[in-house]
């Protein structure tokens, strides 16, 4: 199992990587957050002196949907990252965080596969120079990318409201590029501000499955991410 992950290590990680990008805040340096110096949960609301107000908004129009969400989004979100590999000769199970900063725009991936320890690594990207950085061990490698933000995302369709964690949000579906790699991927937006709460991404190549979800975030914590 090790040996056949450690073949598949580099689509693996380019996987990952485009996943992340889905819930990524930024790509238009001139766009501004919300703002504001209080945090909320996934199950709270907005809290402090930059509190957003609801948003009124037609979810089956999902560009504009995603549009506003990018638009009014937060200075930064941790997720909680789980990651199931699958292969011919097995299943390495992954878990980690992701972080988002909207400015600067860049995200750090920690992910540790304890029974697949090649998978494991660190991530940063830096969505205007697109450049991303991977660490494994002591080895650390750099190069350029396109990973598209999830407000790009292609052929959306509204899937309806749901309950996520005990809030309303906006299911929507579509696929999010990397280069040439176009994973199906899934965003719910919280009802009453368009935060991302939830993410989902799947991937089929080589054999290989890559099935990645982000849950649990955290908003505007002052969280940062160093240059890649």
């Amino acid at each position: 199992m090790r040996n056949h992950l450690a073949r598949s290590r580099r689509g693996a990680i380019i996987c990952c990587a485009l996943l992340v990008v889905l819930a990524a805040l930024g790509g238009c340096s001139a766009a501004t957050g919300s703002g504001g110096s209080g945090g909320t949960t996934q199950n709270g609301t907005p809290t402090g002196s930059g509190a957003t107000p609801a948003v009124t908004v037609d979810p089956n129009d999902v560009g504009k949907l995603l549009a506003l969400a990018h638009e009014q989004g937060p200075q930064d979100v941790t997720y909680v990252r789980a990651e199931t590999i699958t292969g011919p000769q097995g299943t390495a199970e992954c878990s980690g965080k992701a972080i988002f900063t909207r400015s600067p725009q860049r995200f750090l991936l920690e992910v540790q596969c304890p029974t697949a320890p090649s998978n494991s690594r660190t991530q940063i990207y830096d969505y205007n120079a697109k450049k991303i950085t991977t660490t494994h061990g002591s080895t650390t490698t750099s190069s350029t990318t396109n990973i598209e933000p999830y407000y790009l995302l292609h052929n959306g369709v509204y899937q309806g409201k749901e309950q996520v964690n005990g809030v309303d949000a906006y299911h929507v579906s579509g696929t999010l590029c990397q280069e040439k790699l176009c994973p199906e991927t899934q965003l719910w937006l919280r009802v009453s501000d368009l935060y991302v709460i939830k993410i989902a991404q799947h991937v089929e190549a080589s054999g290989i499955t890559d099935d990645i979800a982000y849950t649990d975030p955290v908003f505007n914590t002052g969280a940062t991410v160093p240059a890649p």
